[in-house]
């Protein structure tokens, strides 16, 4: 390969795994400066989301804040590739050995953002290792609703964390928003009419340059009743109304995630309603459904490579924490009605968790920081 010219060994090197591309750097000099390249880092990230590869499943002992349990699993955070998903390896993150909750805010390019209640937030690319533990920005936030969401933003080159601290007294809210940008390391508040109420506290979902929570701008109401969505060049906010429902008195729950690239909508209604999932591709469409046997809780993750199946993670809630059931399989979309494979993750513990994709990629938090930056905790301003 080091004869051939620089596009084919480009071309070639981008089909490869990030632990090969790491192998592949001891090979010459010339071999290592090209895969450490910016240009040949997004290449490689291109093409593994357009061809659905090197993704990894994610799965993280602190479970989302409506299935919260005592059972957490000590911090730890394992990972699986998903064409071998029966092969796991714990991984080494930058909260490992920290008390308190360590819930996973969102996964973008590779990078994920994960944060612990006593340290922040960090930024960590799994397939690397590298991290960037955040400033802090606030002091004690016990007596507030706090949600987060972190995506890329794609016109300014620079990865963004947006944080929510609300507190509601009657029907009165006072928020605070800030944006923390990792091109410039630091944090800054933003200012906004945010005439909503935040109910569940889930953290925020990215999908096409902007972060989707879920909110409700009645604070008597029960559920929330529309999507805002935070687009993360203009630093603005807009509603996306939910899919049209057609019992919305029976709505119980609702949920939104990112499946493939796009913003997804699921609810769980009264039985025996089906859980639908609902795609955001310009306006809602029905991608597929599940009968209300599957699980209380239903997580669309990933299609197979092949497109034919999808990845569910289903939750059963049981008479106490200690029989709630998650459970993996694998769903063919031709044959709805067939049984669905079932996976079996070795060497993972039983109790709650919460299940995340994530692509392998070499994007580097000290590139988009500056150098030095990465392992360390940034600056605040």
């Amino acid at each position: 390969m080091a004869g051939l010219p620089t596009d084919i060994n480009i071309d070639i090197l981008s089909r490869l795994s990030v632990k090969c591309l790491l192998r592949f750097k001891c090979v010459s000099k010339s071999f290592c400066s090209l895969i450490d390249s910016q240009e040949f880092i997004k290449i490689h990230l291109k093409r593994s989301i357009e061809t659905n590869s090197n993704l990894s499943l994610i799965l993280s002992g602190t479970p989302a804040p409506i299935l919260d349990s005592s059972r957490y699993w000590g911090g730890k955070i394992f990972s699986a590739g998903l064409d071998s998903l029966n092969l796991v390896v714990e991984l080494d993150h930058p909260f490992k050995n920290c008390k308190g909750r360590t819930p996973i805010v969102d996964s973008c390019n590779g990078l994920i953002a994960l944060k612990n209640d006593e340290n922040g937030i960090a930024l960590w690319n799994p397939s690397t290792e590298e991290h960037l533990i955040l400033p802090k920005f606030w002091g004690d936030l016990k007596d507030f609703t706090v949600v987060d969401g972190f995506g890329y933003d794609a016109v300014n080159d620079d990865y963004k964390v947006v944080r929510f601290v609300q507190l509601v007294i009657g029907n009165v809210g006072y928020t605070e928003i800030a944006v923390y940008s990792l091109r410039t390391n630091s944090w800054r508040r933003i200012r906004v009419d945010f005439p909503y109420y935040i109910f569940h506290g889930w953290d925020g979902t990215f999908a096409d340059g902007h972060v989707h929570w879920l909110v409700t701008n009645n604070p008597e109401d029960y559920i929330e009743n529309l999507i805002i969505a935070f687009n993360l060049k203009s630093e603005e906010f807009h509603e996306v109304p939910l899919p049209h429902l057609e019992n919305r008195n029976g709505v119980l729950v609702m949920f939104v995630g990112n499946f493939s690239g796009c913003l997804y909508f699921s609810c769980l209604c009264n039985y025996p309603q089906p859980v639908v999932i609902w795609v955001l591709k310009g306006c809602w469409t029905k991608a597929f459904s599940f009968p209300r046997s599957v699980g209380d809780y239903v997580k669309a993750l990933a299609y197979s490579q092949s497109g034919g199946k999808v990845l569910v993670d289903k939750f059963e809630y049981g008479e106490d924490e200690d029989i709630n059931r998650w459970e993996l399989f694998w769903y063919d979309l031709q044959n709805q009605g067939a049984a669905a494979d079932q996976v079996t993750i070795h060497g993972v513990p039983q109790g709650c968790r919460d299940t995340i994709v994530c692509v392998d990629s070499r994007v580097s938090v000290a590139a988009c920081a500056g150098r030095g930056v990465a392992g360390r905790e940034g600056r605040m301003s």
